[in-house]
């Protein structure tokens, strides 16, 4: 395959995929629900850790 045809390959994608509401683009830019997330995220990553190193 050439890289003409894999850029056609991308476009083609990028054009089928969806584009994201104003509710979800709303969340995505609200640092409060940003904090949240990082929160959960750190949260899940501790326990995954912790549950490593005591088994």
């Amino acid at each position: 395959m050439s890289m003409n045809d894999y850029d056609s390959q991308a476009e083609l994608a990028l054009k089928a995929a969806p584009l994201p509401t104003r509710k979800m683009l709303k969340r995505r830019r609200n640092v409060f629900i940003q904090l949240l997330r990082l929160i959960a995220i750190n949260i899940k990553m501790i326990r995954v850790i912790w549950a490593s190193h005591h088994h």
